[in-house]
């Protein structure tokens, strides 16, 4: 089957087949993509709606995002002159109009997302539709304004979703882009790694189940974005017009952990900055809060000002009963399991180590998610981040140790835990069966045939179909990388796991 390509047309949404078969036209207001409430909405619910509809399967979805020009130009100079680093006072963006596959949603708000690559030639964004404060635009050549709504305006933009999404990401990295013109990206793949390397992760749960429903890894989907620009704040007046491809991908947000573990008040640390678990020389840990940024406690928004806050969160670490502590004193299989939810770990070790997810908690103290699971009282990780996959850079060389082990033993969790002979064992067997699940010894099989699906259902069309200018379109050619990667990193982990 092919993906169905959705084109905006006032209130109707138009299927139109990507082989060119005659098109199938419904009312978008039959289609599950409205706005629906969050009041009592179970985590069942939620995934059912957003599995059906943002993140369907066979589905290209088209997205415009109305903004002032001029708040399209300074957020790009805000990047730049701060040297293309994050920077606290990211400015949340006015989005005059947010479409998505026929439904309009008005004053929206878009913020630029990334550490260490916000000067890339092609943005990637972070999304809110609901977000009512600190909102700011700009005209001509002046420089930010806060956009005030009144309380209308306020009560009505606090309820708007998208199948019970809030928010959401547009991703696209630069390093697997071969999109060119005067400022290309890396020309080193074609937007197919992120999207593999969610799938491959996802398929771990198929050899032990670790949630309630879906998988410990975010949800993505193609879309192509068409950016219209304003002149002087005004909506008939955006002509300037530029698309792109992006894939929409699910925030670790707290409907995230809602969906997959029915928790309504999550406690969950994002690792980042090349820091995050990583003990010094002597092997001790010290908490810090840019390495390990805390997304909630409880449920509740982490304040770093709060003394208390920073506390309880460093108590969970360093603390007698700490995550890092407990870790560093356990000498058995049964001490590890009393500890973490040992099987959601070694799923993320296997699809890490399988994708080359190097630029991670596996690899290099980086990215992820760690959430403690209050009903069982363990540790869970969440993958995060997985654009530097199947061979890009050469920290994901195919020959590395499967174990990805670090020379220091640094890493708090992974390198203490198959430190463990019990642990390393159950692991080696469950990457065994992985692999043989996903792939001969040829490298052919179902992970290859799922990269070839990506290139035929979603970029070559995308190429093909949506009036991209050449310099946004995808040079297929360099998909070969991923192919070549699959091959030889199944072969290598084969032989190393005998």
């Amino acid at each position: 089957m092919k993906p169905t390509q959705l084109i905006f047309r006032s209130s109707l949404a138009v299927f139109l087949w990507a082989s060119g078969c005659k098109a199938r036209v419904y009312n978008s207001n039959d289609a599950s993509t409205a706005s629906i409430s969050d009041n009592g909405i179970t985590g069942e619910a939620l995934w059912n709606a957003t599995q059906g509809t943002v993140f369907r399967e066979n589905y290209i979805h088209q997205i415009s995002v109305k903004l002032n020009a001029a708040s399209w130009a300074l957020l790009h100079d805000d990047e730049k002159n701060h040297g293309c680093q994050k920077f606290p006072d990211t400015k949340w963006v006015h989005v005059r109009e947010f479409g998505f596959n026929g439904t309009v949603i008005q004053d929206a708000a878009i913020k630029v997302k990334g550490n260490t690559s916000r000067c890339i030639p092609r943005l990637q964004f972070s999304v809110k539709l609901n977000k009512s404060s600190n909102v700011f635009t700009t005209q001509g050549f002046g420089n930010w304004w806060e956009r005030n709504y009144d309380d209308t305006t306020k009560a009505r933009i606090k309820q708007q979703n998208i199948a019970g999404l809030t928010e959401f990401s547009l991703r696209r990295s630069f390093n697997d882009s071969s999109s060119g013109g005067m400022n290309r990206d890396s020309d080193q793949g074609i937007l197919a790694r992120e999207a593999l390397a969610t799938w491959a992760m996802s398929q771990t749960e198929n050899i032990a189940r670790t949630t309630i429903r879906g998988a410990s890894v975010y949800r993505n989907n193609y879309a192509v974005v068409e950016f219209q620009l304003c002149n002087n704040d005004a909506d008939n007046a955006c002509n300037n017009r530029l698309s792109r491809m992006y894939l929409v991908a699910e925030s670790l947000d707290s409907k995230f952990f809602k969906m997959r573990f029915d928790d309504p008040n999550p406690t969950a640390f994002s690792m980042s900055l090349g820091g995050a678990l990583k003990l010094d020389a002597q092997k001790r840990h010290t908490f810090n809060d840019n390495y390990l940024e805390p997304l909630f406690i409880d449920g509740n928004d982490y304040d770093s000002t709060n003394p208390a806050m920073h506390a309880q969160a460093a108590a969970m670490f360093d603390g007698p009963n700490g995550l890092v502590t407990r870790i560093q004193a356990a000498n058995s299989l049964a001490d590890v399991r009393a500890i973490i939810d040992l099987d959601n770990f070694i799923d993320y070790a296997v699809g890490a180590t399988t994708t080359g997810h190097w630029d991670s908690a596996y690899g290099n103290f980086n990215n992820d998610v760690l959430y403690f699971h209050k009903a069982s009282n363990k540790w869970k990780i969440i993958t995060w981040d997985m654009d530097n996959t199947f061979g890009y850079n050469s920290p994901g060389n195919p020959k590395r140790d499967y174990k990805y082990s670090d020379p220091q033993g640094r890493r708090a969790i992974f390198d203490k835990i198959f430190s463990i002979p019990e642990v390393e064992a159950l692991f080696k067997n469950r990457l065994n069966v992985y692999l043989d699940a996903m792939a001969n010894a040829d490298g052919s099989g179902p992970l290859r045939d799922k990269l070839s699906q990506i290139i035929s259902q979603y970029i070559a069309p995308i190429n093909n179909n949506y009036g991209l200018v050449p310099d946004e379109k995808q040079n297929l050619a360099r998909s070969q990388e991923e192919y070549d990667y699959i091959r030889d990193r199944f072969y290598a982990l084969k032989q190393q796991i005998k």
